[in-house]
């Protein structure tokens, strides 16, 4: 990155020292949500302080599955700057995720908020129990005991979950300092004139951002913008290929998306109609508002035009959860998708049950080879010795290097320190211990999947290896949503069971995304600027 400060941060920094000559720090600070910790502009500082010198790591959480969609859980390697914190996966359905992710990984996370974060974990999670338990009890009872039981406890829950979210929302203001927000060092911005106008991943990436970012929105808002972010990461060239990519409908408790027969009675589909209707309306209100405000000098420019649009949005949000406990009650008594998927393998009990047990081990096997190298990696961070690794089909392969850059002089002709090399070897050993073990066991289950292909084409009857690798997809899908079924079921009665409150709703599709066990994504650089071309 240039040493040269981004000409839009720059821009920013220069109004918000004229702000402060005209109308004093006081009011300066309280626009751009400054604190005196927060390492921003300091009276008579460098005009610059607020704007990292590097660019720091964000990661974002891994976006939920749509309802009975099948989970892949092998997580491909990634270098070490770039791996998310686990302790993350606490967190998959929080709007704290990213700041939270940023400050584990700059080790910027003191005590307090540490002690602070725990305990809404703690709390959170107790509440999580008694609605697991209650919905356990009730779960044989008939329609109308197990609605009368939910609604008495969503009655003792709602007020205290909804403080806990207020808590929720305020860790996520706190985490998100200035010198950490997605846009700090961007130059760009949305809508700007230019020739190459905005591509659809970065409009896709700003809303998303605004989403776990941006101050003046209502957690509402945020839950829409993940949505809208989704919806354009997906989209396609036309109605029918968006479709295609997207057939799932958004629902409460958002970013929730399942599959509604095509069937419906008149009433129900006009309910479900308005619903989406309502919702595609405040969607593309709010998506219109950030686009346009993204290009705003001011940063308190930005923050009156979306708190204003909060206000106008809130209550109408609110108005969505009637309107969706009346699909619910409508759905309640239909045969439908929203029931799990009675999906069965096409190959004999045994077959399926010895590719379940090798679809497990390898994936525990790849979980556990990665755990011993990152265990290694964890030795030499601080270290001038660099490790980089991939999963290929014939192993595991592995490269270790010098850091020469960081430790010591850059110089092609310069060898190696004696005690660099040294530690290098010591890695590679290491390594070549791991590699050695990974291979032979990788060896077995692959020569145990050849054995499995080989009696498929026989209980099938065929040769034809389209048909056999068919039939192997499909056992190893409904393999997959057996492994996940508890998870699915508990995200199926947050969707869609009656009586619960939307508070409710939101901490059972917390529990169950948790549930599933996400791979937590690689996180991304601040973006800086941006390619002259999409």
């Amino acid at each position: 990155m240039s040493p040269d400060r981004p000409s839009f941060a720059v821009a920013r920094s220069t109004f918000r020292l004229w702000l402060g000559s005209v109308f004093g720090l006081t009011l300066v600070a309280s626009a751009f949500g400054q604190t005196s910790n927060d390492g921003l502009l300091p009276l008579g500082g460098d005009p610059y302080a607020s704007v990292p010198v590097r660019p720091v790591v964000i990661c974002f959480p891994p976006t939920p599955p749509p309802l009975d969609r099948a989970v892949a859980h092998v997580t491909p390697p990634m270098p070490r700057p770039l791996t998310p914190p686990p302790e993350l996966a606490n967190y998959t359905n929080e709007l704290f995720y990213a700041p939270l992710s940023t400050r584990l990984l700059e080790k910027d996370l003191n005590d307090q908020m540490r002690t602070r974060i725990a305990a809404f974990h703690n709390a959170q999670a107790d509440a999580l129990a008694e609605l697991r338990a209650e919905i356990e009890q009730v779960r044989g009872a008939d329609a109308p005991t197990r609605r009368h039981a939910l609604e008495a406890l969503a009655r003792h829950q709602t007020q205290s979950l909804a403080a806990l979210e207020q808590e929720s929302e305020q860790i996520r203001t706190e985490l998100a300092a200035a010198r950490y927000d997605w846009s700090a060092l961007r130059e760009w911005a949305l809508g700007e004139s230019s020739r190459r106008g905005d591509s659809p991943m970065e409009i896709a990436a700003t809303m998303r951002a605004y989403a776990f970012y941006q101050s003046g929105l209502v957690p509402g808002q945020r839950r829409l913008l993940r949505e809208i972010s989704l919806e354009l990461a997906m989209a396609g060239e036309d109605a029918v290929a968006a479709q295609a990519a997207q057939p799932f409908m958004f629902f409460s408790p958002e970013p929730a998306r399942v599959l509604l027969p095509d069937d419906l009675p008149a009433d129900l589909a006009g309910k479900v109609a308005a619903y989406q209707t309502k919702k595609s309306a405040l969607k593309k209100e709010l998506y219109d508002a950030v686009y346009k405000s993204d290009s705003a000098m001011l940063s308190l420019l930005r923050q009156i035009a979306l708190k204003s649009l909060a206000k106008k949005q809130a209550p109408q949000l609110a108005e969505l959860e009637p309107l969706a406990e009346e699909i619910r009650s409508g759905l309640a008594a239909l045969p439908s998708p929203t029931r799990r998927r009675t999906s069965t393998s096409p190959l004999p009990p045994i077959l399926s049950a010895r590719l379940d047990a090798v679809v497990r081990a390898g994936g525990a096997l790849q979980k556990e080879t990665m755990q011993k190298i990152e265990a290694v990696r964890a030795e030499i961070v601080d270290e001038p010795v660099a490790l980089s690794y991939s999963f290929e089909g014939s192993g595991l392969k592995f490269t270790v290097t010098p850091r020469l850059g960081r430790f010591v002089r850059s110089d092609p002709n310069r060898p190696i320190a004696d005690g660099i090399a040294a530690r290098m070897r010591q890695v590679e050993n290491t390594m070549a211990e791991i590699a050695s073990e990974f291979g032979h066991r990788l060896a077995d289950l692959v020569n145990e999947s050849e054995s499995i292909r080989a009696d498929a084409a026989v209980a099938l009857g065929q040769t034809n290896r389209r048909v056999i690798d068919a039939a192997l997809a499909g056992a190893r899908e409904n393999s997959a949503l057996k492994e996940s079924e508890d998870a699915f079921n508990e995200y199926r009665f947050a969707v869609f069971e009656p009586g619960l409150s939307p508070e409710q709703r939101r901490l059972l599709f917390g529990g169950a995304i948790a549930k599933l066990d996400l791979p937590l994504l690689r996180g991304e650089y601040q973006p800086t600027r941006r390619a002259q071309q999409w």
